[in-house]
């Protein structure tokens, strides 16, 4: 299972993530989500992991397609909150700090954007 909600801030559109990340219809919903505010403008994007217990190979790709959406429309799309577990995987799969920018607390991920 896993929770979306989403809130602006300064024009960051945060998403803040509840659950497990597991490839599934629900997952998907976060690159969904990301592409709809790309068509509308929308530049800078943070992902708040730190209520995602579970992420697996199938969930870390559904974090590269947003990734890669947001990139080729110049947008920007940033971590903080990422647990043990979840950093595992997603160093693992070769994605930090390669690919995502990760930051301690979302205070940082925002001035990140600046």
């Amino acid at each position: 299972m896993l929770n979306i909600t989403t809130r602006d801030q300064a024009g960051v559109m945060i998403i803040d993530l509840n659950g497990q990340i597991d490839g599934g219809p629900l997952s998907a919903k976060i690159h969904e989500l990301i592409k709809q505010n790309l068509e509308q403008g929308r530049k800078g994007f943070v992902l708040n992991l730190k209520d995602v217990k579970w992420l697996n190979s199938l969930g870390a790709g559904v974090l590269i397609a947003a990734y890669a959406s947001a990139k080729r429309q110049n947008a920007g799309l940033k971590l903080f909150g990422v647990g043990e577990r979840v950093e595992a995987v997603l160093k693992t799969c070769g994605l930090i700090p390669e690919v995502f920018e990760v930051y301690a607390d979302e205070k940082g991920a925002l001035e990140s954007f600046q």
